[in-house]
């Protein structure tokens, strides 16, 4: 059961429920995702000009998702951006269940204290606990344990992000959320592609040049200037039609290929290489071989010092991982190596 009061207006979406405002409903809300359902990236734009950073970021967002789907939530910090996704599809289904047509979406960090000084701190969110690294008024880094976590599982989440380590586990913040977020996110991302906005700007500066002349020019030139415009846009509709034939052949062969993805019990490599990637201890181990296939895993870690326990048990907490075996062996310029077998 959550631990913090809710607005008569706010709905919290957790893992496996739902809680509702109590009282009389509204048909419009604030909805609230809670941590565990979301994945949260800081991306740096520093090198994009201004007017192509929305798109340039919804195109690293899309890269970077899992989902089908994703809702979207984005705070800018100059030339740097916090990111939220989650699953939009399942908050769609939870939508229709409630009978809201129309929310506020909002996740849950946002509602959460932040730093206004660099530091660590460790918060307890409505299900599990949230890490945070916040540098210059900038959340670096966030992690979400379903349980406390455990010191070791402390000590290596500051080592990830080069911190002084220690293994003395903060006292956790349990608060009230916020009744405002600390940031607010940009208006939604266009769908409309770069050339369909271009046309319409187009015709909308040709409907507008005929509306200013109307009052100025007589009924013949309005006629003249209507039929240049007729056969600019006989034009344009013909220079556009190999690509909207070529878009729509492409979101067939996205669908397509979105069914046979469908049929795979495992997850995407992406995903597992994220997995894989955050628990080691960047400063002493990188990851330099890699093979997956119908859901064998193999992957070989160098370091100065080779523990074999300790890689096991390492990935072993991964709940994706069932099965985890390692064998150590020697490289290339006499590195020590370590091989793992994981199966899923």
């Amino acid at each position: 059961m959550s631990k913090r009061p809710v607005s008569s207006q706010r709905y919290l979406q957790r893992r496996d429920d739902l809680v509702t405002p109590k009282g009389k409903r509204g048909r419009r809300g604030e909805w609230v995702i809670s941590r565990a359902l979301c994945h949260y990236r800081l991306f740096s734009l520093s090198d994009i000009p201004n007017a192509r950073r929305d798109s340039v970021l919804q195109m690293k967002i899309q890269q970077w998702s899992p989902f089908a789907e994703s809702g979207c939530y984005y705070v800018w910090q100059d030339d740097q951006v916090h990111v939220w996704i989650w699953d939009k599809q399942l908050q769609q289904n939870l939508l229709t269940e409630v009978g809201l047509k129309t929310v506020h979406s909002l996740p849950e960090t946002v509602l959460l204290p932040r730093l206004a000084e660099d530091g660590v701190q460790l918060l307890q969110c409505l299900e599990g606990f949230e890490g945070q690294v916040w540098k210059k008024g900038v959340l670096v880094a966030s992690h979400w344990w379903r349980q406390i976590p455990q010191p070791k599982q402390w000590l290596n989440f500051q080592r990830r992000h080069s911190l002084s380590a220690t293994d003395t586990l903060p006292t956790p913040i349990e608060d009230v959320l916020l009744d405002r977020p600390w940031g607010k996110t940009k208006a939604s991302f266009s769908r409309l592609n770069v050339f369909n906005e271009s046309i319409w700007v187009t015709l909308g500066a040709v409907v507008f040049a005929v509306l200013l002349t109307w009052q100025t020019v007589s009924i013949l030139k309005w006629q003249q200037a209507q039929t240049t415009v007729l056969t600019q846009i006989d034009e344009l509709n013909e220079r556009i039609a190999p690509i909207l034939a070529s878009r729509t052949q492409t979101l067939a062969d996205k669908q397509q290929l979105d069914q046979l993805l469908a049929f795979n019990p495992y997850p995407t490599q992406l995903e597992l290489i994220t997995k894989v990637a955050e628990q080691l201890p960047l400063k002493e181990a990188k990851l330099v071989e890699w093979f997956f296939q119908n859901g064998e895993l193999r992957f070989t870690v160098e370091a100065k010092k080779i523990d074999p326990t300790f890689y096991v048990k390492l990935f072993q907490n991964i709940p994706l991982f069932k099965e985890v075996n390692a064998k150590t062996k020697t490289g290339r310029n006499k590195a020590k190596q370590i091989m793992l077998n994981v199966q899923l």
